[in-house]
């Protein structure tokens, strides 16, 4: 595995450091983003990725599908790229509950190993996360470095400044 420094804007450094090692220590080999924005530690890390977005644009150098997460579709493009189910799957598209909801149906189902919710702190994410998580074997990342937090409030308007948090259910 290469050194991660990854830098985008889409994540919160520590919590996206800490979530790919975890998927690294779970042995991931296959990886789906729902969104397409922060995936490169990921590809960095040996990982084959897919990333889904009803936008055309992909990352660079990442195989990309373009169309809704919750279309079956969709779900069946990303397994014929892959071959076979993910091991991990990270939903991070449309931030609704009843999208958060949908990613969760249609794509746990899918996942090998774990599916991760990013912003679960926001409370669209969090009404879902806090059902799911209670059902489920599953920890939560939050990263609340200062730095960090300043960074991420001038993309998100969201009033969560100091907090990061991504939700990790286990198959």
């Amino acid at each position: 595995m290469s050194t991660m420094i990854w830098t985008g804007s889409n994540q919160r450094i520590p919590e996206y450091h800490a979530w790919t090692a975890l998927c690294v220590g779970l042995g991931a080999k296959t990886y789906v983003e729902l969104g397409a924005g922060s995936s490169h530690e990921q590809a960095e890390a040996g990982m084959k990725v897919v990333t889904v977005d009803i936008l055309p644009n992909g990352l660079g150098g990442i195989e990309h599908v373009q169309g809704s997460s919750h279309d079956l579709e969709t779900l069946h493009k990303v397994l014929s790229i892959l071959g076979d189910r993910p091991d991990i799957v990270f939903i991070d598209a449309d931030h609704e509950t009843e999208a958060v909801r949908m990613d969760f149906d249609m794509w746990y189902p899918a996942a090998k190993i774990a599916v991760g919710f990013h912003d679960v702190a926001m409370a669209s994410v969090s009404a879902f996360w806090e059902e799911v998580c209670k059902k489920y074997p599953s920890v939560q990342l939050m990263a609340r470095d200062h730095e960090s937090a300043i960074k991420w409030q001038t993309h998100h308007q969201d009033g969560l400044l100091g907090v990061g948090a991504i939700g990790i259910i286990f198959k």
